[in-house]
């Protein structure tokens, strides 16, 4: 298995957890109390409150896992002209054109005089 299978069978085993503790954080998101009858002979009644924390904590998570998802799928989907989406661990800046790892290899001035 090369390293890139492994990196994205990782993120795809933390996108479940972040979803799994995702839900478990938006169950305790919400707490349910129940009242009892203001006046004799009324009904009983329950009232839910949510929080705000937990949600955000839930929608994080979430957030995270799609990422993570987003990124696994990016390693496997193939680049410009059939190239791999990421170079060769073999290649460097200059292999791939680049004069300073950034931006094309050539670079020029003009009206600079």
């Amino acid at each position: 298995m090369n390293r890139r299978a492994v990196v994205a069978a990782a993120e795809w085993i933390g996108a479940v957890v972040g979803v799994v503790l995702a839900v478990w954080c938006w169950n305790h998101a919400q707490v349910t109390s129940e009242f009892g009858p203001v006046a004799p002979g009324a009904p009983s009644f329950e009232g839910t409150a949510y929080s705000g924390s937990w949600i955000a904590v839930a929608a994080g998570l979430v957030t995270v896992a799609g990422l993570l998802v987003i990124d696994s799928v990016r390693r496997f989907r193939a680049g410009p002209a059939g190239e791999p989406a990421e170079p060769a661990p073999d290649e460097s800046p200059e292999d791939l054109g680049l004069a300073d790892g950034v931006g094309p290899g050539t670079v020029e001035h003009r009206g600079t005089e």
